[in-house]
């Protein structure tokens, strides 16, 4: 065999061992960039179960001791009476909240304010609130927040969802031990019963309820309500 077809046969042996090299190099490479997505996908909350969502904007307490989002000295302030068992409440926040937050709270538009009212009727609707007020001792009540709305099918039904929101305290990473003591004292069910008695008092009658620098609307008109309110303000 000459040298010049012994370097031929070595080529063609060279093909016939990696004819599919380039596939298996693309198909390796798709599944590196679906499992980097999934997992970010998943620490996200998209499978529902997830971290609570992070909030890019400003938290704290009013005055009267109801938690807000966003700068409070914007040109809008939104109060949203709701209740975490509401099936409603849980819409809003999986739909038309994503967008309130992304296009005005994180842009420093609208002042939003979250008015417990839990309702009679819904077992569960108390001891969440109390599981949110808790949390908020340390500085998570917004996580908490975002998993009650996230996970409401799975806690609602529950005649005892103690354990579940201890459970979400784990998953925020805050202390579980405080957080349970914080749940079994009951000391933020009073406030609730308060924040329940003075949005009946306001003449709120349903959830979710906003009022929208004073002017009560219901979902639907929410976004038309804070655009007015902005074109009002200068915006």
């Amino acid at each position: 065999m000459s040298e010049d077809q012994a370097r031929r046969g070595r080529k063609v042996a060279a093909k016939q061992r990696n004819p599919l090299l380039p596939f298996y190099l693309g198909v390796g490479a798709l599944l590196v960039v679906g499992i980097a997505f999934l997992v970010t996908f998943a620490i996200r909350g998209g499978f529902g179960g997830g971290v609570a969502d992070q909030v890019n904007a400003p938290v704290g307490q009013t005055a009267d001791g109801f938690w807000y989002k966003g700068d409070p000295d914007a040109p809008v302030t939104v109060i949203k009476y709701s209740d975490f068992q509401c099936p409603s409440c849980a819409f809003y926040y999986r739909n038309l909240g994503k967008i309130i937050e992304r296009d005005y709270i994180e842009t420093g538009k609208v002042h939003f304010i979250y008015h417990e009212f839990p309702l009679e009727g819904f077992q569960n609707a108390l001891p969440a609130g109390e599981a949110s007020r808790c949390a908020g001792e340390q500085g998570a009540y917004w996580g908490m927040h975002s998993l009650l709305m996230q996970n409401q099918d799975t806690w609602a039904p529950l005649s005892n969802a103690r354990n579940v929101f201890s459970g979400y305290a784990g998953q925020l990473g805050i202390n579980r031990a405080a957080f349970d003591e914080c749940l079994s004292s009951g000391r933020h069910r009073e406030t609730l019963l308060a924040a329940a008695q003075s949005a009946i008092a306001a003449g709120i009658t349903g959830t979710p309820t906003f009022e929208v620098n004073g002017q009560v609307v219901n979902t639907s008109g929410l976004p038309g309500a804070i655009e007015a309110a902005l074109r009002a303000a200068g915006q």
